[in-house]
């Protein structure tokens, strides 16, 4: 199903969507250097449903979710990063959110290419975009 980004928007509301931006480094050539960047999208949890199987299919819905919203806000077609996504929902508590129970999601962004590089402004510039994007989206930014 397509929503529109009204409709993302009411969802992210209603979800208290937020998401956090990380650099993400490793030393190259012996010198720490910044290649990429981690970005987790969190959503509250569904506290609401049963523990057990029938909270666990919960968040597995709202996983679901998280990766249509990810599609929506950078479609595969034009994504300028290599993306590798944690396979596995998580739920965290976080003080940003009173330590209420958040389901995560987290991807990887490194520029696209075989091998480990350091990131260029152009990939500042196309990150410091996607945050303008899901803010967008009516995500909140939260705190790193």
């Amino acid at each position: 199903m397509t929503r529109t980004v009204a409709e993302w928007c009411a969802w992210a509301r209603e979800r208290r969507a937020a998401f956090e931006s990380v650099p993400l480094s490793e030393q190259l050539q012996g010198e720490r250097v910044q290649v990429g960047f981690s970005l987790t999208l969190y959503l509250a949890a569904p506290m609401d449903a049963a523990a057990g199987p029938e909270r666990s299919e919960a968040i597995r819905r709202l996983w679901a979710e998280l990766n249509e919203f990810a599609q929506a806000v950078a479609p595969e077609d034009q994504r300028t990063a290599r993306v590798d996504i944690e396979q596995a929902p998580r739920v965290v508590l976080r003080p940003e959110n009173d330590f209420q129970p958040q389901v995560g999601l987290t991807f990887h962004l490194f520029p696209r290419g075989v091998a480990l590089s350091a990131i260029a402004d152009e990939d500042q510039r196309r990150m410091t975009e996607l945050k303008r994007r899901l803010l967008g989206f009516g995500l909140k930014q939260a705190k790193a």
